[in-house]
């Protein structure tokens, strides 16, 4: 074999192995579950995951939150706060979203869809519930836990009215702690 032959099959092996993507053992890749591997062997879970006890992304985010939630509202065309709760479903377009009703204690039929952004974020995209409905609503939120280990959203929102006749309403960081 040729002197340049050599070389030349020596730098392709030594590219080859530097462009294979690098995983650390037993993490990688059929085993992240609902997410990738990344170089340094953790799992990066795909949107609407969350790790499971052995840091694998199999638990859906939105499985703690479905279920009925209360909270004690105050928002900006209301000065006084009143108690209603909201129940939260699962949205069957994809595991990263979920439907909350009785929204704004109003939507009960029609649900207000949410999509996780993260395990513990999520936005609510401007949206008319209520089809051909003059009130639309748009917000984001945070999932956390409440004491006593419940789960725990907080959301902020607007409620506009667009026939322009009633103030938008500003809700700012509406705490829901599931019962």
């Amino acid at each position: 074999m040729s002197k340049k032959l050599f070389l030349f099959s020596a730098l392709l092996f030594g590219m080859t192995i530097a462009l294979v993507p690098a995983c650390n053992g037993d993490k990688c890749p059929d085993t992240c579950g609902n997410g990738i591997c990344l170089e340094d062997g953790a799992c990066d879970c795909d949107p609407g995951y969350e790790y499971d006890a052995d840091g694998i992304c199999n638990t859906e985010v939105r499985a703690k939150l479905i279920g009925t939630l209360t909270t004690s509202e105050q928002c900006s065309t209301d000065p006084n706060a009143f108690p209603y709760s909201i129940t939260i479903a699962n949205n069957s377009s994809d595991v990263a979203s979920f439907n909350i009703f009785n929204f704004y204690n109003s939507f009960t039929s029609a649900p207000v869809k949410a999509t996780l952004t993260s395990a513990t974020e999520f936005t609510i995209a401007l949206q008319t519930p209520v089809s051909g409905g003059d009130l639309e609503v748009s917000g984001s939120g945070s999932i956390g836990t409440a004491s006593g280990g419940k789960a725990q959203v907080t959301i902020t929102y607007t409620v506009h009215d667009k026939t322009g006749a009633n103030p938008d309403a500003v809700c700012t960081g509406t705490v829901f702690v599931k019962n």
